[in-house]
């Protein structure tokens, strides 16, 4: 192995290492960890191992530790010295590990998926939880690891559409695969040639009239007692934000001079730093809020998180005033993406908007200033509330 292919690891050069040719593999060492390498795969899998000189085989032995960046370098460098630890003591990290492997059970392994990754590593750890409480473990919680099968998992994920749809069913295939590969990379994935089913993007946004429809079932929501509701309902369809981020909003990260508001990286999905404009109806609900603040939350609560939850029945009860029953509250966002659309928006303006992250626009977001991003939510905020008579005709492209 050339020098160029020994060097420090660091998560940046990791994440800048080249992808090999198909069906080709190329080996990294670390210079700061002995016997950690990294093996990059033609298919862009990137995972760590550790390679030791055995004398009783003569032949060097390897273990794989994990893949990342699902395991962190830090958490690698740790791996492959406590192994080096046991061997140097005259244990066999591999022959203890398989043994352990070959008497674990599937739900004792969910247990140590949680604890060990999903909790310190995922945003939607309770999500997992629930789908492992829920579907995993009373099917295959008392089979041994290396007992589960592609068949018998395949069988699992199409029963699951009897009481979910196709998509919920993926998340659970997805899952049970993301913990064999994370927990066990060196036993074969018996999710492995099991296919999801084919899932279709939703493309549900609220059309002109049931607008008109929504914005008045929203201040009859206000005059009977609940404002709360009602701003949280018009702040997420004029910021077009994740439900999540608008419920934990916090007055620090809002700043009226520059009319923008800042999401941290570690709260936006895409894990990068959000500016989200702040249009001037938003400002308004802000501004008045602001007066009678107690609390670092924009939407308070005394519940556990601090701040307000999912309102759930609130949400009900204005979707049957306005009568919009199949509407969910993510159509919220969608509507601010599709009327910037509609009144001329580029692609790239809405993925900037919405904190969309793809390859293909990347590079345009990260050049592109706010104005233009405002701009088009304002023309999107102003046809949404423009009579229903004249948002037809202009939706239409008459005169």
């Amino acid at each position: 192995m050339g020098k160029e292919n020994t060097f420090k690891f660091t998560e940046e050069r990791l994440r800048t290492i080249s992808i090999p040719a198909t069906g080709k593999r190329e080996y990294y060492n670390d210079t700061t960890e002995k016997g950690l390498r990294l093996a990059v795969s033609g298919t862009g899998v990137k995972s760590f191992q550790f390679q030791r000189w055995s004398p009783e085989k003569q032949r060097p032995v390897i273990v794989t530790l994990g893949k990342w960046p699902d395991l962190p370098l830090n958490s690698a460098r740790d791996k492959a010295n406590a192994m080096r630890q046991e061997i140097s003591k005259g244990n066999d990290p591999q022959a203890e590990k398989k043994e352990k492997r070959d008497t674990l059970t599937v739900a004792e392994l969910l247990d140590r998926y949680i604890t060990e990754h999903s909790i310190p590593h995922k945003r939607s750890a309770k999500d997992d939880q629930a789908m492992i409480r829920l579907h995993l473990k009373p099917t295959f919680g008392t089979r041994r690891v290396n007992e589960l099968t592609p068949e018998a998992v395949r069988s699992w994920h199409n029963g699951l559409t009897k009481t979910m749809k196709p998509a919920s069913s993926n998340r659970h295939l997805a899952l049970l695969r993301s913990v064999y590969n994370v927990m066990l990379p060196d036993l074969p994935n018996p999710c492995r040639g099991v296919k999801m089913f084919k899932e279709y993007s939703r493309d549900r946004f609220l059309q002109p009239e049931e607008l008109e429809s929504f914005f008045l079932a929203i201040e009859n929501e206000r005059a009977t007692g609940n404002p709360d509701i009602a701003d949280y309902l018009l702040l997420s369809i004029f910021s077009g934000a994740r439900r999540s981020n608008v419920l934990a909003m916090q007055w620090n990260d809002v700043d009226f001079s520059r009319e923008q508001w800042r999401i941290a990286g570690e709260d936006s999905k895409n894990k990068s730093i959000m500016l989200v404009p702040l249009v001037g109806e938003v400002l308004e609900i802000l501004t008045r809020r602001r007066l009678t603040a107690s609390s670092v939350f924009v939407f308070p609560s005394h519940g556990k998180t601090g701040h307000m939850v999912e309102p759930k029945k609130g949400w009900d009860r204005i979707k049957k005033t306005a009568g919009l029953a199949d509407v969910r509250l993510h159509d919220l966002r969608r509507t601010m993406g599709s009327y910037q659309t509609i009144s001329g928006a580029s692609t790239a303006i809405v993925g900037k908007t919405l904190g969309h992250k793809n390859p293909a626009s990347t590079a345009v977001y990260a050049r592109m200033t706010l104005d233009p991003v405002r701009e088009a939510m304002e023309k999107a905020v102003a046809l949404m509330k423009m009579p229903v008579e004249k948002k037809v005709v202009n939706i239409t492209g008459g005169k």
